[in-house]
Formats: C-alpha cells, sequence, structure tokens
C-alpha cells in the first residue's frame, strides 16, 4: 500500500462506524499452529488481486508459515488497526500508516522490538538507512517500512514549450515562470483543499523544505529550533502573499473550492503551469492526460524548486506511507517477521507490483533501474534519483507528530483568509510541537546531508 492509501485512509477513518471497530477488535491473532493474519486494503480490484497473487500466494508457496490475509476496507483500515491493536487483539502483522503510528504503538508496548529480526535478515543492507533511523524507537527498531514516495511538481510539457518556459529549479526561475504565467492567464500553481483539508499539508511541506530547508527542520524537529524563528515566518508570509497574489489556486477564494482533480484537469488543458503533489499521483494521472481522457495531453515532474536563495534546489521531502510491526500478541511472531521480509527482500517483486499498479515500492537501496521489466520512465526516474541523492527532507504527515500535523494545516487556513497572522500562527505550531516533543511523541529524524 501507497503514500496515496495513508492519504485516503485518513480522510475519512475518524467516521468508522462502532460495529465495524467491535468487528475488527474480534478478530484476532494466530493460533499457535503456523499461520499468521495480515489485513489488506486496496485502492482497486486489479491491485487486489496482484497483491494477493505475488504477495501472498507467492509466500505460502515458499514458506512454512502460512499467511491469511483479511480485506478491509480503505477508509477504514487505519482506525480498525488502531482500535485493535490498542485493545490487545488485531493482526500478527500490523499495518500503520507511517512511524509516527507505528511509535504509538511501541511506547504502549502493542508491538515487538524488531532488532533482532533486523540482525537476522540483514534489513540495514536492503533498506535506505534514513527511513530505518525514522522508524526506530528510542534506538530499537519497531517498524519497517514498505512503501515511501516523495513530494514534486508536476507539469505539461506542451504548455511549458507553448509559453517558452524551462522548468524551474532556483527560487528566482520559479518566480519567473510564476509571474509569467499569472500574465497569461493562467494558474501558475494549482493548490485548494477543496473536500479535503489536509492537501493544505503538500504545499506546506514543499515551501518548508524548499523555502526553510531540510537542516531547519531538522533542527526544529529534534528540538535546537523553534518554528518560531524568522525563517519560518519569512516563507509562511511569502506563501500566503503568493495566494493573496493568485500564484497559488488563483487566489484565496479560489483556493477553498479548488480540487486534487481540479489542478489536474487544469494542467491537462494548459490552464494550470505547475501543480506541486505528492508521488501517489503517478498511478492516477493517467486519469487526466492522453487516450483514457480523451486528449494527447502528457505529464512530467521535477523535484520542487527552491523557494529562497538560502535551499539547494531539487528537495525530495521524504514521506513513508505504509510500515509494517509485529504485533506483541501474536503467536507466531518468527513468521510474522518472514512475512515482512518478503516485502523488502526480493526488489524485482517490489518493483513489479509498482511497475503494475503504480503502488510505492518500499524505501530499498537497491535501484529502480536494475529491474528488468517494463516502469513507466517518469516513475523509475524518481526511484532512481531518490537513492542517488542527499538533498532529503520531511513530508510532515510522517515526521511532525499527530496534533503538531492537524494544525499546521487546520490552522493555515485561517492564515489565508487574514484572519490568522504568520507570527501567530507559528507560535501555535511550536506550542503543539514542544508538548509533542516533550511527551515523547516525535519520531527521530535522519540528520541532512545536503
Amino acid at each position: 500500500m501507497s503514500t496515496r492509501t495513508r492519504r485516503s485512509a485518513i480522510l475519512t477513518a475518524a467516521a468508522t462506524a462502532g460495529v465495524l471497530l467491535l468487528s475488527a477488535c474480534s478478530s484476532g491473532s494466530s493460533a499457535d499452529d503456523g499461520s499468521i493474519t495480515y489485513w489488506g486494503a486496496f485502492s482497486s480490484t486489479d491491485t487486489e488481486k496482484y497483491f494477493d497473487e505475488h504477495f501472498i500466494e507467492a509466500f505460502n508457496e515458499e514458506s512454512e508459515t502460512t499467511v491469511s490475509m483479511e480485506v478491509k476496507q480503505l477508509q477504514n483500515l487505519a482506525s480498525l488497526t488502531d482500535t485493535a491493536v490498542s485493545a490487545g487483539r488485531g493482526a500478527d502483522v500490523v499495518y500503520t500508516g507511517g512511524p509516527a503510528s507505528a511509535l504509538r504503538f511501541a511506547t504502549a508496548a502493542r508491538v515487538e522490538s524488531l532488532d533482532d529480526y533486523a540482525a537476522e535478515y540483514g534489513w540495514e543492507d536492503k533498506l535506505l538507512p534514513w527511513a530505518l533511523e525514522a522508524s526506530r524507537v528510542d534506538g530499537e527498531l519497531y517498524s519497517v517500512p514498505v512503501s515511501y514516495g516523495s513530494v514534486v511538481m508536476f507539469y505539461n510539457p506542451a504548455t511549458f514549450e507553448e509559453h517558452g518556459w524551462t522548468v524551474p529549479t532556483t527560487a528566482e526561475e520559479f518566480e519567473d515562470v510564476a509571474t509569467q504565467a499569472l500574465e497569461a492567464g493562467l494558474i501558475p500553481v494549482g493548490a485548494g483543499n477543496s473536500g479535503y483539508q489536509a492537501q493544505s499539508e503538500w504545499y506546506l511541506t514543499a515551501v518548508l523544505n524548499a523555502a526553510v530547508g531540510p537542516q531547519k527542520l531538522y533542527d526544529t524537529l529534534t528540538g535546537e529550533a523553534e518554528f518560531t524563528d524568522p525563517e519560518y515566518v519569512s516563507a509562511i508570509e511569502n506563501f500566503a502573499t503568493q495566494i493573496q497574489d493568485g500564484w497559488w489556486g488563483g487566489g484565496a477564494n479560489r483556493y477553498f473550492t479548488n480540487t486534487d482533480t481540479d489542478m489536474f484537469t487544469g494542467l491537462a488543458n494548459g490552464k494550470v503551469a505547475m501543480y506541486i503533489t505528492g508521488t501517489w499521483s503517478f498511478g492516477s494521472a493517467d486519469t487526466f492526460f492522453g487516450e483514457a481522457a480523451g486528449n494527447d495531453a502528457t505529464w512530467d515532474w521535477a523535484p520542487l524548486p527552491a523557494m529562497s536563495d538560502s535551499v539547494e534546489p531539487g528537495v525530495f521531502p521524504l514521506a513513508i506511507g505504509t510500515t509494517l510491526s509485529i504485533n506483541s500478541v501474536s503467536k507466531n511472531k518468527d513468521g510474522a517477521a518472514e512475512f515482512i521480509d518478503s516485502f523488502i527482500s526480493a526488489p524485482e517483486k517490489s518493483f513489479g507490483y509498482l511497475a503494475a499498479t503504480g503502488e510505492n515500492p518500499p524505501p530499498l537501496q537497491e535501484s529502480a533501474s536494475s529491474y528488468e521489466g517494463e516502469i513507466d520512465e517518469r516513475v523509475m526516474r524518481l526511484y532512481d534519483a531518490i537513492p542517488a541523492t542527499s538533498n532529503l527532507g520531511y513530508a510532515s504527515w510522517t515526521f511532525f507528530p499527530a496534533a503538531t500535523d492537524t494544525y499546521l494545516y487546520t490552522e493555515f487556513d485561517k492564515v489565508i483568509t487574514g484572519d490568522l497572522s504568520a507570527e501567530d500562527y507559528l507560535a501555535g505550531l511550536q506550542a503543539a510541537f514542544a508538548k509533542e516533543l516533550a511527551d515523547g511523541k516525535v519520531i527521530v529524524p535522519f540528520a541532512p546531508a545536503a
């Protein structure tokens, strides 16, 4: 399951009916008979069929352990898991929507330390170091990341060619394209949060990483700096001004009526110049482009341009979309660990899943170009680029603790409308973060190298 899975699950997880929660809690971990249980959820029946064949049936054919998968509703998986595991029940292999969720289970002793299994299976040699580091709690590994992505800039090459633009990399180039796009009657940067308020954090993640920078974010997440520092104030003030000036989403009024679908449609028909969103859209972008959409448009992507002169262009904010842990009440922890290892031990299987379904792969050290099958060149480019670069940043939904992350995107609406100043907004953000940092609810971020 991908970062897109997590984004979709969060949207309606809070609305899960009580009867479903009780039903989930009644489904416990495996009996002591060599079997294990796993809960899955999928964006389509085709994806579910592919996963069942290549991950469930294939594992059962090769292992003495038998895994039984229960398919849940995509929008309910996160809350069902949370309720069941918190009650001492649930599947043997525990799905979480990222390291922050796994941290909560770890501190409550609901999932097992995986250090011994990591050594047995050599996970440090298979996974990218930053992903493992983010999955540790007090130095111990409690979850294994099995999908990841980033935030990038989508664009329509034909639109850029028509207007004589080159893909921006520096802050000056980004501002030049945005200015010219606005003058030409386009929305310079697609944006909006109609129907999904958390969509704002996609853009905020881009701004924080590309205008403030990974080093400052790291210092803040480790308590050495604060969100009230001048770099943040300048970035949020500039972002709010750009929205008011029509650069993002066509202005403040349109921002609250724009949807993700609107922005991709505009990108395809040449009315939106650039759209900054997550790489989970690799799997759905073709819905708006080409034969499937009844047009001859194409899409491409580029790393984020710098949004200030102090930040190196091309930062990739990293997001872990799915992690797997072992339920502390499991009667077959060894079998659960073997199943988790199967997600990352065969890169050709992970990249085959990516090629067939568009679902994000694990953060493997192995390059996507090693896969002998066919992967969309645009998708492969991302999963070749990230392992090769040190210019890595932090997606808010992965590295910010829950209350801080919620504040980030909910209160930003007031900044857009002018009802809250950047200084007051950031003071509230810092207050939320400081409390969660003191309470031990912040995962340890990897140290930036760029």
